[in-house]
């Protein structure tokens, strides 16, 4: 399926276009109370769901769908807001919960569902998959027909966005684009999105954060090009370790990937079968040679002021481990024992110090100049 996709300022203002075009008279909208007010005068409004969210309250949202005899879905939101609208949409197409959880869905019963992203970072707008959780365990749903329809990246939603949120999401959007570039058995197409997402970040973080509304809407822009580029590439063990920090610690799930990716880089290096990937990603990041990938990405870490600088107590590390999806760690660009993931634990949250912190600050300060 190919989306329909709107890009730009005030694009949100032809939602009803979109809605005319896939005949939607009567959305439910998913939003949280806040992200509601954009979407003022709907009839049909579901925000009860969590910021992980849930397979719980995709049902719940699934009865209320039907309950309110809608025809179609609008998620306005982060990821939380696009992974349940995709979620409930999951539900209505199953025969069972049990079904939706296994991926088994029925013939799509004409649910057209609009992603209306207002963040820059997880690109699930671009997606067919949904990371939820069951009892604690995280799982994701996977089927063709959860890609949403349609999309609309309109960067004006970006205007209040928090100053933390702007600077993680913006790292997990790094993140998908170099996991999804240097992942194993990528394809072309893949990495080119990969690559469009890399350099989107990395060439329009300073403004974004600063306020230019050009760059608000390339970091928007890199942020569908990140989904894209995962939806065809799938990440790798950044992704699966960040997700126990951010369960156990309540760091935000960009700021968590961007800990452990460097470490994970500056890990691969020393492998013979991942310097290959890791030299060419390098030089797709316009780097010098393959050691600098690490020390950017933690000098960027350094200068967003989103290092972690207290180690977490023995027992709350142990269950961090022992929570990482070891299935997912496997598909990473080079073989991970428990015991190198719990050291890359401990360097993730150690902060760089001396003079490799230096270098770290001096090529994040210079790169791109």
């Amino acid at each position: 399926m190919v989306q329909k996709v709107l890009r730009g300022r005030g694009k949100l203002g032809r939602l009803q276009e979109m809605m005319d075009h896939f005949g939607v008279t009567r959305p439910m909208v998913v939003a949280s109370e806040r992200g509601q007010k954009c979407l003022p005068g709907m009839d049909v409004y579901f925000s009860d769901f969590h910021p992980n969210p849930d397979f719980a309250d995709c049902v719940k949202g699934a009865e209320v769908f039907r309950a309110a005899g809608c025809d179609g879905l609008i998620s306005l939101g982060g990821g939380s807001a696009m992974d349940t609208a995709k979620g409930i949409k999951a539900v209505v197409m199953a025969a069972t919960p049990e079904d939706a959880l296994a991926s088994r869905l029925g013939e799509d019963e004409g649910v057209p569902h609009i992603a209306v992203p207002t963040t820059a970072g997880s690109g699930a707008e671009a997606t067919s998959t949904a990371v939820l959780f069951v009892e604690g365990r995280k799982v994701s749903l996977r089927h063709g027909a959860l890609l949403p329809q349609a999309v609309v990246l309109d960067g004006a939603l970006l205007d209040t966005l928090p100053d933390l949120q702007r600077k993680s999401c913006a790292m997990d959007a790094l993140c998908q684009g170099i996991e999804a570039y240097w992942s194993p058995g990528a394809t072309g197409d893949g990495q080119v999105q990969a690559y469009l997402a890399m350099l989107g970040v990395l060439d329009n973080l300073r403004a974004y954060l600063a306020g230019d509304r050009d760059a608000q809407n390339a970091m928007l822009y890199a942020a569908y090009d990140s989904g894209r580029a995962v939806e065809q590439n799938r990440t790798t063990a950044a992704h699966a370790l960040s997700y126990p920090i951010t369960q156990h610690l309540g760091i935000p799930h960009g700021q968590a990937c961007m800990l452990v990716l460097p470490i994970l880089w500056d890990h691969a290096v020393n492998t013979e079968s991942a310097l290959p990937i890791l030299m060419e990603t390098a030089d797709r990041m316009r780097l010098g040679s393959e050691y600098m990938g690490s020390r950017l990405l933690r000098g960027m870490m350094i200068d967003l002021g989103l290092e972690v600088t207290q180690m977490p107590e023995d027992s709350v590390l142990d269950a961090i481990v022992d929570d990482v999806d070891l299935n997912r760690v496997q598909h990473h660009i080079e073989p991970l024992t428990k015991e190198q993931i719990r050291r890359i634990y401990r360097r993730a949250f150690t902060p760089a110090q001396g003079k490799d912190r230096q270098v770290c600050e001096d090529l994040w300060k210079y790169y791109g100049k």
